[in-house]
């Protein structure tokens, strides 16, 4: 079996879901590569990988790579892609992002496998937050305006988009798509109709991996002005999808007006770069702490350590986020949308983000000893199942994409 493994479409943008997720395949390959030659069973399976030598690599897919023989192909633009595939005869070539390859040229021996993980440009094509509080890309912002004023010019961009995406499912007969929740399998079928979705295999993503925490907590916890338990943790300050901007304003209004809120808890804020935004947001409260991207290491205390973990997403393929929290036992409330409810049942308290009431009432809710003491013992079940079923799935995959079944 001769395997090619893309990691070209891991190289753009910042670290992302779809990158740990490319690589926590990537490393279980490899472990069952290294296992397959302690046996001098070598032959069974060769993998080569591609990267863009003009974009970063990670230092620890090199050593990887050298240590367990694995070929890096480096491959400037799609049509090195291509040519790579065309002189080469791979048996299947794997993508956990496939999303811009759609003019690839593949030979209809290798098997295309890919991962499709969400499709939330379609699902929400009108990102409203983003218009109201998004800076950059003015073009991108005129075009979500004039979407949502007009409903004609909504459906000529988004048929452009639909008839783009089709070309990557047209690609070649030889295919194999996985999916990672019921959600997404179903919302192909919906956009995709001509997509047979009884062929998708529904894959969870794999456990991240993650940092054990070797700083001291409490200090670490200090040096941002909080304590344990005693404050709301929110990430992904800088992606409106998330919600993050709609929390912040119902936090602030709860803060501000409702005896019910504790006068001792405070609101981290995780991924912001604006920050003036969000300072004028809630008025320079100083309840609320508003930080950059932290270090995997402080994440992995600021999870364990937070009384609740409020998630506001518009829209999710899979979403980790809650999953982080919850291996430390942390109480989540998150979105009931997308595919969080298939995923989380009824270890979380949800809420809808576009109701501000509700999600109010949410919050409050979770101050509630009674409710949380509940919710400690579904989340312990509820995580086991989920970690139980990642393991399984991504065995699974790496069958598929190492033996082709």
């Amino acid at each position: 079996m001769k395997l090619l493994f893309d990691l070209y479409s891991t190289q753009y943008g910042s670290y992302h879901g779809g990158k740990e997720y490319a690589y926590a395949v990537f490393i279980k390959l490899c472990q069952k590569l290294e296992k397959l030659n302690s046996i001098n069973n070598s032959s069974a399976l060769s993998v080569d990988i591609i990267y863009n030598p003009n974009d970063n690599i990670d230092n620890f897919i090199i050593n990887i790579c050298n240590q367990n023989k694995i070929k890096i192909n480096y491959c400037k633009n799609h049509s090195d892609i291509s040519n790579l595939l065309c002189n080469n005869k791979y048996n299947v070539f794997y993508s956990p992002l496939p999303y811009s390859f759609r003019d690839l040229i593949i030979p209809q021996e290798t098997n295309f496998v890919y991962t499709i993980h969400g499709l939330r440009s379609y699902e929400l094509p009108i990102d409203l937050d983003w218009i109201k509080y998004g800076k950059g890309n003015l073009f991108k912002k005129i075009a979500m305006l004039l979407m949502s004023r007009s409903s004609f010019i909504k459906n000529i961009i988004f048929n452009k988009k639909i008839n783009k995406f089709k070309q990557l499912f047209n690609i070649t007969n030889n295919q194999t798509i996985i999916t990672i929740s019921q959600h997404s399998k179903h919302s192909i079928g919906y956009f995709f109709p001509d997509v047979n979705i009884s062929e998708l295999q529904v894959l969870y993503s794999p456990f991240k991996k993650y940092d054990e925490i070797t700083i001291n907590e409490t200090e670490y916890l200090s040096s941002l002005t909080v304590s344990s338990r005693k404050y709301i943790l929110l990430i992904c300050g800088d992606i409106s999808a998330k919600g993050p901007y709609r929390a912040c304003n119902v936090l602030y209004n709860l803060i501000k007006n409702h005896p019910k809120f504790p006068q001792d808890i405070k609101i981290i804020l995780l991924g912001v770069k604006r920050i003036k935004t969000y300072k004028k947001l809630v008025k320079n409260n100083p309840r609320f702490i508003f930080k950059g991207y932290v270090s995997s290491e402080e994440l992995e205390v600021l999870y364990k350590n937070a009384y609740l973990f409020l998630y506001p997403t518009f829209n999710e393929g899979f979403g980790y986020p809650p999953l982080e929290a919850m291996k430390y036992g942390t109480i989540c409330s998150c979105s009931a949308n997308s595919s969080l409810t298939e995923i989380y049942k009824d270890s979380v308290v949800y809420f809808n983000p576009y109701d501000e009431t509700e999600m109010s009432i949410r919050i409050l809710q979770c101050f509630d000893e009674n409710i949380r003491k509940c919710l400690s013992e579904k989340i312990d079940v509820r995580f086991k199942q989920i970690r139980e079923k990642q393991e399984k799935d991504l065995e699974t995959l790496i069958n598929i994409i190492s033996e082709g079944s």
